[in-house]
């Protein structure tokens, strides 16, 4: 009997390992107020626009006893977002569009940009124990240039019992943290009551960033976090990217 129980269970094992379990990683909003102090809010409208692509795009990682996790990380983190974007700003618009953002009355335009890493230090377990949401805001004017951007690293994890409760918790967490950092990020640029410029001597080039991303999944595959496949995948984002 017993052994048919093992039979069993290594049947299963393999039958999900290589399986993308899909889980959500939509962050708690109400815990978005962070040092926000909606009192002395910027007495500005900014607008934020992601994609529709962005938005279809569904990310695969690492989840554990061999598994991946799939989700998607613009549609997770709109909402969310845009609270962020409230807690700073007195005017908050989602942009359908970045064209023609003058009729809006927009000053600023928020674009984020998102990568993602997921890993699990369970082998019978699927749902992720780790998570990491490293999140850019580009910022543009209404013409579309780009000024100025902050890049956060927000980290999530998950305990076992947490995990089995609700399987995209670690994903939540990291999205959490990864908001609240670029409240404060976003807070402490420059602002004005007029389009441009803001703080634009902060500004890394495409090359710069590019090379400390490639730096960070190096990091993380040498960690064992990222398959030599992921990071490869990665790779050719971050190079696309330029």
């Amino acid at each position: 009997m017993a052994l048919r129980v093992c039979i069993a269970i290594i049947t299963t094992l393999l039958f999900l390992t290589g399986c993308a379990h899909p889980i959500d990683i939509t962050p708690d909003v109400a815990k978005l107020d962070g040092q926000a102090n909606k009192a002395h809010r910027i007495p500005l409208k900014v607008g934020y626009y992601i994609p529709l692509e962005k938005s279809s795009i569904e990310t695969v990682t690492q989840g554990g006893g061999g598994d991946n996790v799939s989700y998607f990380p613009y549609r997770d983190i709109d909402f969310g977002y845009r609270k962020i974007l409230s807690n700073i700003f007195t005017g908050v618009v989602k942009l359908d569009s970045i064209a023609n953002t003058n009729q809006e009355h927009i000053d600023y335009i928020f674009i984020p940009d998102i990568v993602t890493v997921s890993g699990s230090t369970g082998f019978f377990t699927w749902p992720p124990t780790s998570f990491t949401v490293d999140l850019t805001s580009n910022v543009r004017d209404t013409n579309g240039k780009m000024l100025t951007n902050a890049r956060v690293v927000g980290m999530g994890s998950a305990s076992t019992e947490e995990k089995l409760t609700e399987h995209g918790i670690a994903g939540k967490h990291a999205m959490e943290d990864a908001l609240l950092k670029m409240q404060a990020a976003l807070i402490e640029l420059r602002y004005s009551n007029t389009p441009s410029p803001v703080n634009t001597t902060t500004q890394p080039s495409p090359a710069s960033k590019a090379n400390e991303r490639m730096t960070y999944i190096k990091e993380l595959k040498d960690k064992s976090l990222l398959s030599q496949d992921e990071y490869e995948t990665k790779r050719k984002e971050i190079l696309k990217g330029l």
